[in-house]
């Protein structure tokens, strides 16, 4: 599954598998922009009432955004 990430400064796209967890998610974005401050930063996404909401690190990503969507 794809999921795309935006930054403040760029569109990101990553591939990842149904078993990725928030975390794992989060590394390669992090990875990817390389930011350094990370216990500032998280990812949200927007559920399906149009709320941000955070990812939590522990659950699989999948699992996150499609109990939303």
């Amino acid at each position: 599954m794809n999921v795309r990430v935006t930054t403040m400064d760029a569109e990101l796209e990553f591939a990842i598998q149904q078993t990725t967890t928030g975390k794992q998610l989060f590394d390669q974005v992090v990875k990817t922009i390389g930011l350094r401050e990370v216990w500032f930063f998280g990812l949200q996404y927007t559920d399906s009432k149009g709320d941000l909401t955070w990812i939590k690190l522990y659950k699989k990503v999948s699992c996150s955004i499609l109990l939303h969507a």
